[in-house]
């Protein structure tokens, strides 16, 4: 893999930034306008479910290969050919036409999306090797800030033209193409890695490491969390009496406090021995959160504070433990596709859950699916947050 070292620290970082705002709006906006999409196509929850985990689902099948494409092509060019990705995928979904098309497009936002999940950890091992924390708050910030204006401006993009919610998720390939116009000179200049025409070597070292399971068990609970929370919460609050729009504004207010998580996990981390405090604590703010919706839903801004606060920790703490347990660079891409291939799966089959209980028992049900996999996240804290060198 090459490094970029040519490139200013400024410029590196930017590149980073750029990904973090195209890599969440195409999932984050689909929450509010489900209902809307539901009606349109005639689904029902388990549809709905199905539609919601599908591109969660191919993150994890897609981030088990993407080690081959850094092998052969280089970080650079593969993810310049995720945002591209991003963009004709973003467009096929909302493009007018047959039903198949909300389907393979929603297959491969998730292939692209997942290309760009692996890449940034390497990225981040690679241009800051001694600043991954504060480089992985500040990427996450970006990406939660985006998310969370996604969802809360598609009610309103839909109801602005007769596309509905084919306008408030496709607008956004507007920005996918901005993202891969700043990464192509980049790529262009980039040089194939070393050894980039031979097979990658087949990491089955890192698959009998207790600590690479632990690390990707944890990243895929905390993300059950977060993607049950942002498919699901806002038809769950409509349900409760909310209304579309309140629902997809929570959602921001849901990302812009996660921001504030995502800033203060480094500030955590660096006053702890390991990772095991705030790898704990970010799961109990989420169970917290999802009992204070359960037993006081008219309170529903304060539960989403404490789920923003925890989900926010959550997250960088797992990309952290990724790029800082990565014993080398030849391990950094192969852990950190192992753990979002391992967690996404579980996050897809948590998904797929809370669609079908929805359609069985309603909004609680949905709520008790987030409450077992936040109590799974605190457990697991205290495994994952140890202190440990991986190697391939």
């Amino acid at each position: 893999m090459t490094s970029p070292d040519r490139l200013p620290r400024w410029l590196l970082l930017a590149g980073i930034v750029v990904v973090a705002i195209n890599l969440r709006p195409a999932i984050a906006a689909v929450g509010p306008v489900l209902p809307m999409i539901g009606q349109d196509a005639g689904m029902g929850s388990v549809a709905l479910g199905l539609l919601g985990a599908l591109p969660v689902a191919v993150f994890g099948i897609v981030s088990s290969m993407v080690h081959r494409l850094l092998h052969t092509l280089g970080v650079e060019r593969t993810t310049a050919g995720a945002l591209g990705l991003l963009t004709v995928a973003t467009l096929l979904r909302s493009w007018p036409g047959p039903e198949a098309n909300i389907w393979a497009g929603s297959v491969l936002v998730g292939a692209a999306i997942a290309v760009g999940n692996v890449t940034v950890p390497v990225l981040v091992r690679q241009d800051f090797p001694g600043a991954a924390a504060r480089v992985t708050g500040l990427y996450v910030a970006v990406l939660g800030f985006f998310a969370g204006l996604s969802a809360a401006i598609a009610v309103p993009l839909a109801h602005l033209s007769t596309l509905g919610w084919r306008l408030a998720l496709g607008i956004w390939a507007v920005l996918t193409l901005v993202g891969l116009l700043v990464w192509w000179p980049r790529a262009r200049r980039a040089q194939p890695p070393e050894g980039g025409g031979q097979p990658a070597p087949a990491g089955g070292r890192l698959w009998r490491t207790s600590a690479a399971w632990q690390i990707s068990a944890y990243m895929g609970l905390q993300s059950s969390s977060f993607y049950v929370a942002l498919t699901w919460l806002p038809t769950v609050e409509q349900d409760l009496g909310f209304g579309a729009a309140v629902a997809g504004w929570h959602m921001f207010v849901l990302q812009i406090v996660s921001m504030v998580g995502n800033l203060s996990a480094p500030v955590l981390m660096r006053r702890s021995r390991d990772e095991r405090l705030p790898a704990t604590v970010a799961g109990l703010l989420v169970l917290s959160g999802t009992a204070g919706f359960l037993l006081l839903p008219g309170a529903a801004v304060l539960w989403i504070v404490l789920l923003g606060l925890g989900m926010g920790v959550a997250f960088v703490v797992s990309l952290t433990l990724i790029a800082v347990r990565a014993g080398d660079l030849r391990t950094a891409p192969r852990l950190s596709a192992m753990a979002q291939s391992i967690g996404y799966l579980i996050a897809a089959g948590a998904l797929l859950v809370a669609g079908v209980l929805h359609g069985v028992a309603g909004g609680p049900a949905v709520l008790g699916v987030i409450v077992a996999v936040s109590t799974g996240t605190a457990v697991l804290g205290l495994l994952a947050g140890r202190r440990s060198a991986i190697t391939a």
